[in-house]
């Protein structure tokens, strides 16, 4: 099974995709779990956070609330337009792996969903580095191989592919090599079984809105908490830039 080049993969996430915002944002049931999910994002109010590959702007949309000043960055210039339209966050046509920011302009970083679709992984968590003052912290969230929803997805989309090597384990020892420090690993949405039935695209996203539904739904992702955390499908990675350069 072959990994398409990221040339491939820039063509096919370079439309932008209202619907999927909209479903991130507001979709019933979904919005909500968006949400939690960036719930360990470490910026505090006053703080300035950059989001690299913030694509349409959800993330940047859940964290407004933070009370932090949002940047975020895409390599797709009309996602980048359509963040900053939609959000209250300053956004930029850029690449990941080559920011147009000078060193230590901001206070958090957060990478979500990119890293397997790069073809330098080291080379965007050295940027996030670089970008980050001394004591700044960067949240890097990415899909985790072993879920079996993660690896359909991985096998049925041809531009998922690069999840198949995506692992906790992976992900601490690319931190470390970055340089941060005081790394460590949470996991999230042990089985999300609503991506799914109430995907946008591919499922029933009203059903969400229907109270016996998402009652059901909820207590089903419950009860699946109990799975090993290593089947869990997102896994959220921590790393603080040191104070001092060592």
């Amino acid at each position: 099974m072959d990994t398409p080049s990221f040339g491939e993969q820039r063509v096919y996430w370079q439309g932008v995709d209202p619907a999927h915002f909209a479903w991130q944002t507001e979709g019933p049931y979904i919005a909500a779990t968006e949400a939690a999910l960036l719930a360990d994002v470490e910026v505090s109010p006053g703080e300035s956070l950059l989001e690299i590959g913030c694509g349409e702007g959800a993330n940047l949309h859940h964290l407004a609330g933070r009370g932090a000043r949002l940047f975020g960055v895409d390599f797709t210039p009309g996602k980048a337009r359509f963040a900053a339209e939609r959000t209250s966050a300053r956004t930029a046509c850029a690449d990941a792996q080559h920011l147009p920011f000078c060193d230590a302009a901001f206070d958090a970083v957060l990478v979500r969903d990119l890293l397997h679709h790069v073809p330098d992984r080291f080379q965007v968590l050295a940027e996030a580095e670089r970008v980050l003052r001394p004591g700044g912290h960067l949240t890097v969230i990415e899909p985790n191989r072993w879920n079996p929803l993660i690896a359909a997805q991985a096998t049925a989309i041809a531009a998922e592919r690069g999840m198949l090597a995506s692992t906790g384990d992976r992900l601490i020892g690319e931190l470390r090599r970055a340089g941060f420090e005081g790394v460590r690993l949470s996991r999230a949405q042990p089985m999300p079984l609503s991506r799914v039935v109430l995907h946008y695209q591919l499922g029933a996203p009203w059903l969400g809105g229907i109270a016996p539904v998402a009652w059901a739904l909820r207590g089903v992702e419950r009860a699946l908490a109990g799975l090993p955390g290593s089947l869990w499908a997102y896994l959220i990675a921590h790393g603080r830039k040191p104070c001092q350069e060592p």
